[in-house]
C-alpha cells in the first residue's frame, strides 16, 4: 500500500471513529413508564439522560417492543394552555443531563397491545451513534402520580 492509500485509510478511520469514542458517555437514570389506563393504547416513558462527554449529543429515536410506535414529545404553552408537540430530537448537553418528565419532554408509546408487564425495554438511539437499552418499570397510576409530584 502506498503512502496516499495509507493516509486515505487513516483519514476515513478518523472520520468514523469519533462516534465510537463517545460511547459509554451517555447513561440513563431512573427510567419508568406510566401504566396505560384500561381501554387505551397510549402511555408515556420518562427518565433522566446524562452525558459525561465533552460534546453535546441528541436523542434521535426511541423504540419499545410493547408498542407499535414510540416518538419524542415536548410540552409547551399554546394559546394559553399546555400542549404536547412531537419533536425531532432532544439535546443532551455536554457534561449535563436532560429530564424526560411529566409536563416536559417525554417519550410517547402508542399502539400498546394488551397489558404491559412489570417492566418494558426501551431502546434509545443518539446522534453520536450510541444505542442504549433500558429496562423501565411500569408504574401504576398511583405510583406514577407520586413520581410526577414528589412533595
Amino acid at each position: 500500500m502506498n503512502v496516499r492509500k495509507a493516509l486515505l485509510v487513516l483519514f476515513v478511520f478518523l472520520l468514523v471513529a469519533p462516534p465510537a469514542w463517545s460511547e459509554g458517555k451517555i447513561s440513563v437514570k431512573d427510567p419508568w413508564v406510566r401504566q396505560n389506563p384500561p381501554g387505551t393504547s397510549v402511555t408515556a416513558a420518562y427518565m433522566v439522560i446524562e452525558n459525561r462527554g465533552g460534546a453535546a449529543d441528541e436523542l434521535l429515536e426511541a423504540d419499545c417492543s410493547c408498542s407499535a410506535s414510540a416518538s419524542l414529545h415536548g410540552t409547551e404553552m399554546w394559546e394559553g394552555s399546555m400542549a404536547m408537540k412531537k419533536v425531532a430530537s432532544i439535546e443532551v448537553p455536554a457534561g449535563g443531563s436532560v429530564a424526560l418528565s411529566p409536563g416536559g419532554y417525554h417519550m410517547m408509546l402508542e399502539g400498546i397491545s394488551g397489558d404491559m408487564k412489570e417492566s418494558v425495554i426501551l431502546e434509545l438511539k443518539f446522534r453520536s451513534g450510541a444505542r442504549i437499552s433500558v429496562k423501565a418499570p411500569v408504574l401504576s397510576p398511583s405510583a406514577a402520580q407520586k413520581r410526577s409530584h414528589p412533595h
